[in-house]
């Protein structure tokens, strides 16, 4: 998730990410498949869906009017959280921050050890007034699909305005902001992403969900989100008129994993190049099913091999049909961290480990079939 996005224009919104958790994801991010192009952009860190909030709504609102991460994957990817990854994420205790004229509520939060992600509700604070977008003020407000054009419909401006525009229409401040979610470094996986979406009482709902690498053991995952607003410069937008950025503690409860279990690896799968399939685990908690297979690199293998030969690995159903994907949105190889031993991890959306599944190493081909150990 590197900071510099210069064609997205997003004026350095965001601090400088860890060097070695951007390189756990520029790592990751070579592994995505090139056909996968909706994947591909639901992942691209920071491309951040806008929103807008009315100045009249700006007080706190009830939190059963509040969307959250159930409501945004079945809107944007047909992904149904689990009902006890749910219910952990309702019983979260919410948490506030003011930064600015803007009020952030940290609503749901969720941990294990594959997975950590926040909903972050944000509103102007009492008695500001003005219009609240993300991270692209001077992009059409129509340009980020059906939730923002009915905030549009809502103001009474045209969809196609730019954010700058309706506020300048409306003769209010025009706000920019940002609640992501930032974890230790020696824990960071594959690569994060964030959105936002449109509550109807006119608050923004911001998901931030970072992918880890299954190293974390403690019970607390001790982490912040960051947390940025500006004043835009309607006629100025490379200098805005005021600026408040905050690094915020945060704290997850870390689930534990449920059951853990290993597949047989027939002998025709443990031979891939110059890469031997040590083993397939299946890891299941409340968030879903992670499956994880280990290679291991032989003689004259490289990490650019690696990438060639083990980017089209895919776990599927043993008829070879797609498991529904998992709320990482992500698959792939995770990092190179632990060369000569190669990771290539999956989520899938079921809530029980698979006795059986099809494991593929190209497109086209037939999936080799793997069994739980006994």
């Amino acid at each position: 998730m590197k900071r510099e996005m210069d064609p997205l224009k997003l004026r350095n919104a965001f601090e400088p990410m860890p060097d070695g958790c951007y390189n756990a994801l520029m790592k990751a991010a070579r592994s995505v498949k090139e056909e996968r192009t909706v994947k591909r952009a639901a992942l691209r860190t920071i491309a951040i869906a806008a929103c807008i909030i009315l100045a009249a709504m700006a007080a706190a609102v009830a939190a059963g009017s509040i969307l959250g991460w159930n409501d945004f994957f079945k809107l944007y990817h047909n992904v149904a959280v689990p009902q006890t990854a749910q219910e952990i994420m309702a019983a979260s205790q919410p948490e506030s921050f003011r930064l600015g004229d803007v009020v952030f509520t940290v609503r749901e939060r969720y941990s294990d050890a594959h997975l950590a992600m926040i909903t972050t509700e944000a509103h102007l604070a009492e008695g500001v007034t003005g219009i609240i977008t993300a991270d692209a003020p001077f992009d059409p407000i129509s340009a980020y699909g059906d939730n923002s054009a009915a905030v549009a419909a809502r103001l009474g401006v045209d969809p196609g305005m730019t954010w700058a525009e309706a506020a300048r229409q409306m003769n209010v401040p025009l706000y920019s902001v940002t609640a992501m979610l930032e974890v230790p470094e020696a824990l960071c996986g594959s690569e994060a992403f964030a959105d936002p979406l449109f509550n109807e009482d006119g608050s923004l709902s911001y998901f931030s969900l970072q992918p880890l690498n299954g190293t974390a053991d403690a019970a607390q995952l001790v982490c912040q989100v960051w947390l940025r607003v500006e004043r835009e410069n309607l006629d100025d937008p490379e200098h805005p008129m005021n600026e408040w950025k905050a690094y915020e503690p945060l704290s997850i409860a870390v689930q534990p994993t449920l059951d853990a279990r290993e597949y047989a690896v027939p002998a025709e799968a443990q031979t891939q190049g110059n890469f031997t399939l040590e083993s397939v685990q299946a890891q299941l908690t409340p968030s879903g099913v992670h499956l994880i297979a280990v290679f291991a690199a032989q003689a004259g293998a490289t990490e650019e091999k690696a990438y060639e030969r083990l980017r089209e690995v895919r776990f599927v159903q043993p008829d070879g049909s797609e498991y529904p994907t998992g709320m990482n949105l992500s698959d792939g190889i995770s990092n190179l961290d632990h060369w000569p031993q190669v990771e290539v991890k999956q989520m899938i959306g079921t809530e029980k480990i698979p006795e059986r599944i099809g494991m593929s190493f190209a497109g086209g081909q037939q999936p080799i079939q793997l069994t739980l150990k006994k």
